[in-house]
């Protein structure tokens, strides 16, 4: 699938023009013009198949020298989500006291900001924290709305404006300021909706990747359904689905650049059945691959699952977690392949510094965990 390539006509009308009448006449041009016709049609088309596995990439790390967080004034849940935020904050979602916590790596003071609710300022859930231009955007797909969280000058962070977005969507990311991105609504035959900083569309654009009943059922975001990051100029944008190993990589102005796969190179089957009286998208088969992703202006991490959910067999919270990272070049290329001893609930990276940071469950316990990257990112 990767490198998907326009076919060319000009190419093929030029061989003709330079061939020689009387060659043209032969049966051997016929069959010299089929085979040409052959390669360039080959060479022309998405390549099909597997187009990674985990020994594709260049280099592995296993991390196990982390630095374990200590705060007195920090009480970990169930935290997910992790952020680094360029000023020296993690943030991230924990439902003790309300839905988003904020710790000042400078201070260590935290603070809890955005009760659970359904009026202004309140959320239902949290399914994405971003940061663009150092303002903090947190989306919930129930509420189909965004707050937008901004620092004073004592780093305390304040509800500047909610956003709510005209589209219905299960996955959001800002890409500026003034530009965002976020899956088009189930049943749309577009994969990506732009919408600008009011909520309102500008536009829709991408198609869905094959299934191989593509013939019955036309593929949706309810079937790929998908993670969305972007690089930090907003020109590219990475979808990673999260129940098949596809990625994309689309450019904000051109559309779809590539769709590539791996490392199980998975093909699902949808179809609607009727279950307890109503009608519900049916796929074989059922995995959790991709879940949480973070990029720079060269690269982009997607903390990868791979697991198989079957019939009858109960899944746990460490079959389903992540407790490895694939890393790309934003051409799709493999380059490092990280993993940890532990599963982990979110992850970001300090660039600049150039540490990790995770939230790791240890002994049943969740924990922020540093490591230091200077040595994977030289």
């Amino acid at each position: 699938m990767k490198g998907l390539q326009v076919y060319q006509p000009l190419l093929f009308i030029s061989v003709l023009q330079n061939l020689n009448s009387d060659f043209m006449k032969t049966k051997h041009s016929i069959s010299y013009i089929l085979l040409f016709c052959i390669q360039l049609f080959n060479s022309c088309s998405p390549k099909a198949g597997n187009d990674f596995t985990e020994s594709s990439f260049i280099d592995t790390y296993k991390l196990s020298d982390g630095k374990i967080y200590k705060n007195d004034q920090l009480t970990l849940g169930v935290p997910i989500l992790l952020k680094f935020h360029p000023d020296s904050f993690l943030i991230f979602s924990d439902r003790i006291a309300k839905l988003i916590k904020i710790v000042d790596l400078k201070s260590n003071r935290t603070q809890d900001i955005i009760m659970q609710g359904k009026g202004p300022g309140e959320l239902l859930s949290v399914m994405g924290i971003e940061i663009i231009s150092n303002e903090v955007y947190v989306f919930c797909p129930v509420s189909n709305k965004v707050i937008k969280l901004i620092e004073d000058e004592n780093r305390v962070f304040h509800i500047a404006n909610e956003i709510r977005l005209k589209e219905r969507t299960t996955s959001f990311f800002p890409l500026t300021r003034d530009l965002f991105v976020c899956l088009s609504q189930i049943g749309d035959d577009k994969r990506l909706t732009f919408l600008d900083e009011r909520g309102e569309i500008i536009k829709k654009v991408g198609d869905y990747p094959p299934l191989i009943n593509n013939k019955v059922t036309k593929g949706d975001n309810n079937i790929f359904q998908s993670r969305i990051v972007g690089s930090p100029d907003g020109k590219k944008i990475l979808l990673a689905c999260t129940s098949t190993d596809v990625l994309e990589i689309y450019d904000r102005d051109e559309g779809l650049l590539s769709r590539f796969q791996g490392p199980l190179n998975l093909k699902l089957t949808a179809e609607k059945r009727q279950v307890a009286g109503q009608e519900m998208m049916h796929i074989e088969p059922v995995f959790s691959t991709y879940c949480l992703l973070s990029a720079n202006e060269r690269e982009f991490w997607a903390a990868y699952v791979g697991y198989k959910f079957e019939k009858g067999k109960s899944s746990t919270l460490n079959g389903t977690s992540p407790k490895q990272i694939f890393c790309f070049n934003w051409e799709g290329n493999p380059l490092r392949k990280i993993y940890f001893d532990f599963v982990f609930q979110g992850f970001d990276i300090d660039w600049e510094n150039k540490v990790l940071y995770t939230i790791g469950i240890i002994n049943n316990r969740s924990e922020i965990i540093s490591y230091k990257l200077t040595e994977i990112l030289k």
